[in-house]
């Protein structure tokens, strides 16, 4: 995992030297160099570092999403799908931006879209865990691209991660999210449960449970490849 977010990191350093002498328009024009590494997939843990994400006592959305990810990305390497984690510590993404306009957050949004459009994979998951007001709310929620590939993989994590729950949650379409908005290749949003919930959250910290959780993204994303990819 660590070589994995070596080599990520120096194709990174060799966006930002070429972004220098070029247009932002041509940002992704290294999408073909040899030292970029190929992905089925690619984890987006979401948030890190200043950014803590939902929160709730001394629970952060942050630590919540790694765990959960970390578990994930092992499985489906077990399983020989080539993938990428875009963080394995706690720290922003942010900070590796040094090619975009904007704020702290708006640059990290920027990288983790920035990060799929230049390396193509079949997929970008983006692992978050979900907030409301309302306390008894809980368990998965997906949200999705409008378009075709994207609804399909929503369908199947949220029926996958249904199971874990004993829910019928339904995906939802993301019409405002930056990340669904400007990744071109299929992605969904994961809300693995609510932090807000004392269940969940109990859950969410659980080391069994997170491995369930991971245990049911790989479950969707085999049967997703099936249908979609099936060479």
């Amino acid at each position: 995992m660590q070589k994995d977010v070596v080599r990520l990191k120096q194709s990174l350093m060799i966006l930002v030297l070429f972004l220098c002498l070029c247009k932002t328009s041509d940002a992704y024009a290294l999408a073909n160099d040899p030292l970029l590494p190929n992905a089925d997939i690619i984890i987006d843990v979401g948030h890190g570092g200043i950014d803590s994400g939902a929160l709730h006592g001394k629970y952060q959305e942050k630590d919540m999403n790694l765990a959960i990810s970390k578990k994930t990305y092992k499985l489906l390497k077990k399983k020989g799908y080539r993938v990428i984690i875009n963080r394995t510590e706690d720290y922003a993404l942010s900070e590796d931006n040094k090619w975009s306009f904007g704020g702290r957050h708006r640059k990290d949004l920027a990288q983790r879209s920035g990060l799929a459009n230049t390396i193509k994979p079949k997929m970008m998951l983006s692992m978050h865990i979900n907030w409301s007001r309302k306390s008894d709310r809980r368990g998965p929620l997906v949200i999705y691209q409008n378009q075709s590939d994207s609804i399909l993989l929503a369908q199947l994590l949220q029926e996958s991660l249904n199971r874990v729950y004993g829910m019928e949650e339904k995906p939802v379409l993301g019409k405002k999210y930056y990340v669904l908005r400007h990744t071109k290749c299929p992605a969904v949003i994961v809300e693995l449960g609510f932090i807000s919930n004392k269940t969940d959250r109990k859950l969410l910290n659980d080391s069994h449970h997170q491995a369930k959780l991971a245990k049911a993204i790989s479950q969707a994303i085999d049967q997703y490849f099936a249908m979609i990819h099936p060479n």
